[in-house]
This record gives C-alpha cells, sequence and structure tokens, in this order.
C-alpha cells in the first residue's frame, strides 16, 4: 500500500534524500514543524517501509579505481521461475549495484563494479556467461559518470 505524502512529508523526505544524517533540528529549520514532530515521522517512514534503508554513498574512485560495467541479459527461456533464479543469482553478488527485470530484447539488466577488467572478466564467465539460463549478454563500460543519485521525485 502506497503512503499518502502530505507537503510537509515532501519537505522532510526531499531532504534526507539529501542528507540522512541531517539532525531533526536542522529539519526543523526548513520544514515547519517541531524536532520531534519530524522525528515521528521519521519513525513512521522507517516502521512504514517508505524509507527502505539509510546508506553512505561511496565515490569509487576514492577507494581505488574501479570500472563500472552496464550488462545487458537475454535469458534462453522466460518462464517465470527461470527469470527469478537467474535474477536472484545476480542480486547475490556483491559487484552487482542494481538489478532489474526489463522488457524488450532483453530480460535482465545490471549495473556492476570491479576493482578491473580480470576481475569483471572472471566474473562473466563465472556467473553470467556460464549459466546455462543464459543465450547471450552485451556489457557497455561506464566512460564517466555524469549524474549518480539514489534520490526519487517526491
Amino acid at each position: 500500500m502506497a503512503y499518502e505524502l502530505d507537503r510537509l512529508d515532501v519537505q522532510i523526505l526531499s531532504a534526507l534524500q539529501v542528507n540522512n544524517q541531517a539532525t531533526a533540528q536542522a529539519l526543523a529549520d526548513r520544514v515547519p514543524l517541531s524536532p520531534s514532530a519530524i522525528l515521528r515521522r521519521i519513525r513512521q517512514y522507517r516502521d512504514g517501509g517508505v524509507i527502505a534503508a539509510d546508506v553512505s554513498i561511496i565515490e569509487p574512485g576514492q577507494v581505488g579505481e574501479r570500472i563500472s560495467v552496464i550488462m545487458m541479459v537475454q535469458l534462453e527461456r522466460h518462464s517465470p521461475a527461470t527469470v527469478a533464479e537467474f535474477r536472484a543469482h545476480l542480486c547475490r553478488s556483491p559487484h552487482v549495484q542494481v538489478c532489474l527485470e526489463i522488457s524488450g530484447a532483453y530480460d535482465i539488466t545490471c549495473i556492476a563494479v570491479f576493482r578491473g577488467m580480470e576481475e569483471f572478466n572472471d566474473f562473466a564467465d563465472a556467473n553470467i556467461a556460464g549459466h546455462p539460463a543464459v543465450r547471450r549478454y552485451e556489457a557497455s563500460f561506464v566512460k564517466r559518470r555524469a549524474k549518480f543519485t539514489t534520490a526519487i521525485p517526491l
């Protein structure tokens, strides 16, 4: 069930998407509510599943050389069980940041991060090319990250 957002919810959630470590007082300076009322709402968002996770976003270049890869996978069979199994298989990998079931010529697309080409090749050989459900796949390498956000428009 979708959570009905009022004007104050939108302001609070928008601010939290920019900085989820903002204090209740800092939020109250922007939203016309008391810090305790804001904290109550944030607790409701978490309890209700509106806020799915609180994470730190790491800048890949700051922790060593990384390559990002967008992989498009076409499956041999399209039964719900086959698609679900392969999707779960990819989601278990710590390399995979995003995994989406899509429509069109491909069935699954994912974005993954690797320390280099050798690590990517090992992953692709073991988890994609070598998987019996896969008909074919394509990989595109990210040249430059022009924009990266986890925020959704509210």
